[in-house]
């Protein structure tokens, strides 16, 4: 079957390239074409996808039409001779007519040159509000959130942009998942940190953000890294010379602190960007541990209170050179350096009972404490060059990258009487550390040839180079020597090699007759994977190639209805820690050990998609999707003969989701504006664990309002309900959840200075509930309660309009669970 699809995926490659440009070639030769870029009039920024018809002068009839590229550039073909006016349309700014435009017999090609529109301005009696872009808009492979849409823009980060959409869900840990998946890739203006996740997106200030593209089934050009697809940040850029800068800063209830400082430079094709970042945040969070199991050889019953108190402090610098060579060549370097300090405490007071009924019953109190100090440096070299001026381009980068992560995680669990009181003088004391050394390296050649201003080729090689070194040691205090124990069960050394080379093609077109842009493509990666367990003296390697195809489609049916087709096939490959096949941590109530021989995980996803902007100022939309996972990664949890859980990763599941997310804006009064949105889909997974088989199947619902009261021009209120139904795992389920927020935005000296207050977890909502079976006759029951409330306020600064003027970005991103 994949011999077959790779054949077809070439065949329609070879055919449209050959045929394709050369019948639109004909049509241009024989009538006329109309050219232009259209841009805003105000910040000279160029306008993708505005939507451009072509009318007769005589009756106003249609003869022709289509949207804006990524650079604002416009091609109208096959439009005969005669006399026309355009209009300009684009959500959010004034219609443009452009008058007297003709095609004649002797000048069938007309350029136009620049087309500036207006931001609409919306009248409501005595307030004045601009008109804003939707809060979410379609691209050919994407789809874009807009994050001035949001009040988290002013001072929050992308983690709390994103917790408001409803393809995103954030747990009361700051865990994302997209649409129910952890495995998706976090991007920078395209471009990957050292790690994934939350911590990558923690570190984005929301003000620095132009928007959010949520790639769900990427093109081939895309690494293949992550099933649910990819979440790509994409910061705001500068078209003009000047100088700009923002400043932000904020306070939070419970020692929560932020402040960042950006200033950029443009003059003469020279950029010069630096910024500064502290961010340093506090969060507790308690449980109730309940659990129930039934062996062999005894029945036990465990109940725990659990506190934990977890403190995140982080520091990066960095400094941007752009300069422009000549018309058509560029070059790009980023060097940045940053501190993360992330660690905390945990308090366990814990009930055992043992035989029931007829019950010994032992009280126990566990203090751990964690600290992970990660300092990381990294580079990125960036260099463009036209051949031909917006025709074929190649592009180069480089990009270096060194961490290291000493982390260290020390527990003490005492004996004490039933008030937790009175704990025993010489605890049992364990001692976990690990230094980490980490290397990436990513090199990158990418050619691309436009035959016309909707044909597109692009190809592209990678190479992706990860390197990591641990080395896990494990003491316990020994109180009759007063000295610390090396204990051998645990300490171990171990390296990861982890090389993806990549090769890939896309190729974009226009069926004229049906007014379709599609884009075909093909990836291939292979994966180089070693494993040296020095300790145990093993290998543990994997080499294999994988293709992925891909397929997008964008029809627009009007100037206010889309539809939006796309496939794509991912891959999500198991990190280090669940692959090493060493115990790295244990306690009385837990064992951890990796699992050597998984596979890497394999999903195909196909998605249609479709969006209605109303007249009178309502945006509709609704996505379809299907996804299935072979080889699912799942942490498993089982009982083992001593009656700790054995933690551990298997390839147990196979996975699927079909759902379907209705989103809509609509302005209920010209003041009041609501945006609604609901996920509902159906999922099934099923698995083979240790003899036992588990299969479910379940219809699920998540939902989301966001109401927002504009009070002035400069004033808004605005309230978000989250409410995320019953999910299904493997081995159990989580209860509901429900998350109330609402903020405050106020924009003072032409919108220079911006003040946000918030509130989060308001009437402790955000509570959790876990049920989880871990092997026969033994379920574990688990309540957590988030922080809440929690407060924030926050003021931004910025002058002379500021954008980030830095063609790359090199966040780096620092996992604080990694190695544990």
């Amino acid at each position: 079957m994949k011999k077959v699809l790779f054949q077809v995926i070439l065949t329609l490659l070879t055919t449209t390239t050959l045929v394709f440009p050369s019948s639109l070639n004909n049509i241009l030769d024989q009538k006329g074409h109309i050219r232009a870029t259209v841009r805003d009039a105000k910040t000279n920024a160029p306008l993708e996808y505005a939507s451009v018809t072509v009318h007769k002068s005589s009756d106003s009839s249609a003869v022709g039409g289509s949207a804006t590229g990524v650079n604002g550039e416009l091609l109208i073909p096959n439009i005969p001779e005669g006399e026309y006016y355009l209009k300009v349309s684009f959500i959010g700014y004034d219609k443009t007519i452009v008058q007297n435009v003709k095609i004649t017999q002797d000048q069938k090609e007309i350029s136009l040159g620049i087309i500036k529109v207006n931001p609409t301005p919306v009248n409501m009696n005595t307030i004045n509000v601009v008109g804003e872009k939707p809060a979410e808009e379609y691209r050919l492979d994407k789809r874009v959130i807009n994050v001035s849409k949001d009040n988290t823009a002013a001072g929050g980060t992308a983690l709390d942009v994103l917790s408001n959409h409803p393809s995103i869900q954030v747990d009361q840990s700051g865990n994302v998942l997209l649409r129910g998946s952890s495995n998706f890739t976090v991007l920078v203006n395209g471009r990957p940190g050292v790690l994934q996740g939350s911590d990558a997106l923690k570190q984005i200030p929301a003000n620095s953000v132009d928007n959010i593209e949520l790639i769900t089934n990427p093109s081939a050009k895309y690494d293949a890294e992550g099933a649910a697809g990819i979440i790509n940040v994409v910061t705001k850029t500068v078209a003009q010379d000047n100088m700009s800068g923002i400043i932000n800063g904020g306070i939070g209830s419970r020692d929560k602190y932020n402040g960042d400082a950006s200033l950029n430079y443009k003059t003469n094709g020279l950029g010069i960007s630096g910024s500064v970042d502290y961010r340093k945040f506090s969060n507790t969070n308690n449980q109730i541990y309940n659990r129930y199991s039934i062996t062999q050889t005894l029945n036990m019953h465990t109940n725990a209170s659990i506190r934990q108190l977890f403190g995140r402090e982080n520091f990066s610098t960095k400094l941007g050179l752009d300069y422009t060579l000549s018309p058509t060549t560029g070059l790009s370097l980023v060097a940045t350096y940053g501190e993360v300090d992330f660690g905390g405490n945990f308090i366990l007071d814990a009930i055992d009972q043992k035989n029931l009924p007829a019950a010994s019953v032992n009280y126990t109190t566990n203090f751990e404490t964690l600290d992970i100090t990660s300092k990381y440096f990294q580079t990125v070299l960036y260099l463009n060059h036209q051949f031909t001026p917006k025709v074929d381009e190649l592009t180069f980068e480089t990009v270096y990258t060194k961490v290291t992560q000493p982390q260290t995680r020390i527990s003490s669990e005492y004996n004490t009487d039933s008030k937790f009181e009175n704990r025993s003088l010489q605890p049992y004391t364990r001692d976990f550390s690990n230094d980490t050394d980490r290397k990436d390296g990513r090199i990158k050649l990418n050619y691309s040839y436009k035959f016309n201003d909707v044909s597109k080729l692009e190809t592209g090689v990678q190479f992706n180079l990860a390197y990591r070194n641990f080395d896990f040691v494990n003491k316990i205090f020994n109180w009759n020597t007063n000295f610390w124990d090396v204990n051998p069960v645990f300490t171990n050394m171990y390296d990861f090699r982890n090389n993806i080379y990549s090769v890939f093609f896309t190729y974009s077109n226009k069926f004229e007759l049906l007014g379709i842009d599609y884009q075909l493509g093909l990836r291939a990666e292979q994966t180089d994977r070693l494993l040296t367990q020095k300790t145990l003296g093993k290998d543990y390697s994997y080499n294999q190639t994988h293709l992925f195809p891909s397929i997008n489609a964008l029809k627009k049916i009007d100037n206010s209805q889309q539809l939006q087709f796309s496939y794509s096939r991912r891959i999500t490959r198991p990190f280090e820690g669940a692959l090493n096949p060493f115990p790295n941590y244990s306690d009385s109530y837990a064992y951890v050990i990796g699992n050597p021989e998984l596979l890497p995980e394999l999903t195909n996803s196909l998605e249609l998609n479709y969006q209605n902007t109303l007249s009178n100022g309502i945006f509709l939309s609704a996505q379809t999707y299907y996804r299935n996972t072979n080889n699912g990664i799942t942490q498993t949890a089982l009982i083992g003969n001593d009656g700790r859980i054995v933690l551990s990763f298997g390839n147990v599941a196979k996975i699927y989701a079909v759902g379907t997310e209705f989103t809509a804006s609509i302005p209920v009064a010209v003041w009041f504006r609501l945006d609604p949105a609901v996920n509902l889909y159906q999922t099934g997974l099923e698995g083979n664990l240790s003899g036992i088989n588990y299969e479910s199947n379940d219809f699920l619902w998540s939902s989301r309002l966001r109401s927002t009261i504009y009070f002035s021009p400069v004033t808004r209120f605005q309230i978000n309900l989250n409410y995320f139904a019953r999910q299904i795992t493997l081995q159990g389920n989580i209860d509901p959840i429900f998350n109330f927020s609402a903020s405050l935005r106020q924009e003072l000296f032409d919108k220079s200075l911006i003040v946000t207050a918030s509130v989060q977890n308001l009437f402790n909502a955000g509570k959790v509930n876990v049920f989880s079976a871990a092997g026969s006759g033994t379920n574990i029951y688990i309540n957590v309660r988030p922080e809440a409330p929690v407060f924030n306020i926050t003021l931004s600064y910025n002058f002379n309009n500021f954008r980030n003027t830095s063609k790359v970005n090199d966040r780096v991103d620092i996992n604080a669970n990694s190695g544990f």
